[in-house]
């Protein structure tokens, strides 16, 4: 019983994931370690809702040209029906955060990425922040880790990190690196999947923006006794969009069959306009 569940499971992670196959119709690529600060790769996706997902998958094509489109870039906040709201930016939020999402290159065979954060400069209150983002599926091209201070162009940290051996969202620990962000300064982050080493700027790109903030006293007398799930909406409410993402995605991994996470995580992922990460986390627990 448990091996047919395994494989119905990983039919249906192949139909959602592979489903959301897409295409890059709008953006914008780095050319050089040089213009590294200026990373606004927003993306367009195209999807076609008639085809058969598994077809898709098995065809090895992209959908053909009549698609639905869907702009992923857009960071919206949606009244959820009667429910409050798991975060609320913080008023200094400036817009023009998130890096690439959904952009899969010129080749088939590359996956689906996404920074899981909010499109304005995103609050951490630890200088050694967790960096959440999501892998449609696994990949051997190499992946490199990029953090700069968004007022220069040198790169405190270009790393080259270890590919996931499993898909879904994925948690990179500053702590790791030994590398530690001051308060009030703002950093842009982003992971590289290098298809070529020969043309960088074919890289496929996703990131966003951080910045270490001063966190109240009465969150953090609120949070001694907190659950993970209330943890991660006293941080989501107060603004802390990092810490809110990184407690819920910490504890899944110790926790991963834990259904009323992956709903909470899933609902902070679509309350920025991440739906596609969201879908996937909610129906399958990646």
């Amino acid at each position: 019983m448990s091996q047919m569940m395994t494989r119905s499971r990983g039919v249906s992670v192949i139909g959602v994931i592979l489903g959301l196959s897409v295409q890059l119709v709008g953006g914008a690529e780095l050319t050089g370690q040089a213009n590294r600060q200026q990373m606004r790769h927003f993306a367009t996706v195209a999807i076609d809702p008639g085809k058969d997902h598994v077809a898709v998958f098995l065809e090895e094509t992209l959908p053909p040209a009549d698609r639905h489109f869907v702009q992923v870039a857009d960071d919206k906040q949606r009244a959820s029906s009667g429910k409050e709201a798991l975060y609320q930016p913080p008023q200094r939020g400036a817009p023009g955060g998130r890096v690439g999402g959904g952009t899969r290159g010129p080749s088939a065979d590359l996956p689906l990425m996404w920074a899981l954060v909010p499109d304005h400069v995103g609050l951490s209150a630890e200088v050694q922040p967790r960096l959440v983002w999501f892998l449609s599926k696994t990949t051997t091209y190499p992946l490199e880790l990029t953090i700069i201070d968004a007022t220069g162009v040198n790169p405190m940290i270009e790393k080259r990190i270890s590919s996931p051996t499993e898909p879904g969202i994925q948690i990179i620990r500053l702590a790791d690196y030994d590398l530690k962000l001051e308060k009030g300064k703002t950093y842009q982050w982003s992971v590289s999947l290098i298809s070529d080493p020969e043309h960088r700027s074919r890289d496929l790109i996703v990131g966003g923006m951080i910045q270490v903030g001063d966190v109240p006293v009465s969150l953090g007398e609120n949070m001694r006794n907190a659950t993970p799930v209330e943890a991660t909406r006293l941080w989501g409410q107060a603004g802390f969009w990092y810490d809110a993402i990184g407690v819920i995605s910490t504890q899944i991994q110790s926790n991963p069959s834990d259904l009323e996470m992956h709903n909470v995580r899933a609902s902070l992922l679509e309350e920025v306009d991440l739906d596609m990460p969201a879908q996937v986390d909610r129906q399958h627990g990646l």
